[in-house]
């Protein structure tokens, strides 16, 4: 009976790796590990900001389209009352429907013969909406509107805020 008390020798060819070794692939895959997380992190950061800044210009094309479309087609604007008037609220007549534009809860809303939507999303909220009748040199009234849309960003980064003013005058 023979017992071998030693390890059996390497084959040819085969060599086992070194601390040194070992200690130096760890620490190069380490800094690529970080150089990765922070542009993982950076593309987050850009793609939060993309979002923001989409949403808020998304909801500002929807009213400022809408508000001019509506305006144009109206017989007749109840609110603001008196040219030169200001009012956080517009009150149209349209097709002898009545139409009024407000804000609610941070939101854009629209009630047509009192039946009220939303026309903003979730993502935005509206601040310092206003409607000032004006006057024009052909006798056709125009509104002056103005509102502010903000859409919080999901990073730590400021939120993305626009600012639109705009004028339309009535055709009817």
């Amino acid at each position: 009976m023979n017992i071998h008390l030693h390890p059996p020798a390497k084959q040819r060819g085969q060599r086992g790796v070194t601390l040194v070794e070992l200690l130096v692939t760890m620490g190069l895959l380490s800094v690529f590990l970080v150089i990765l997380l922070g542009i993982f992190t950076s593309s987050i950061d850009v793609m939060s900001s993309s979002q923001g800044y989409s949403a808020a210009t998304g909801d500002s094309r929807l009213i400022l389209t809408r508000l001019e479309y509506d305006i144009r087609r109206a017989s007749a604007t109840t609110a603001p009352a008196g040219l030169g008037d200001t009012a956080p609220s517009l009150t149209l007549t349209i097709g002898g429907a009545t139409y009024r534009y407000s804000m609610s809860n941070g939101r854009l809303q629209l009630s047509i013969d009192g039946d009220s939507n939303y026309l903003t999303g979730d993502e935005a909220t509206i601040s310092g909406l206003n409607f000032q009748k004006l006057g024009t040199g052909g006798g056709k009234e125009s509104i002056r509107y103005g509102f502010t849309v903000t859409a919080a960003s999901q990073s730590a980064h400021e939120p993305e805020t626009q600012t639109y003013t705009s004028t339309t005058e009535r055709r009817l």
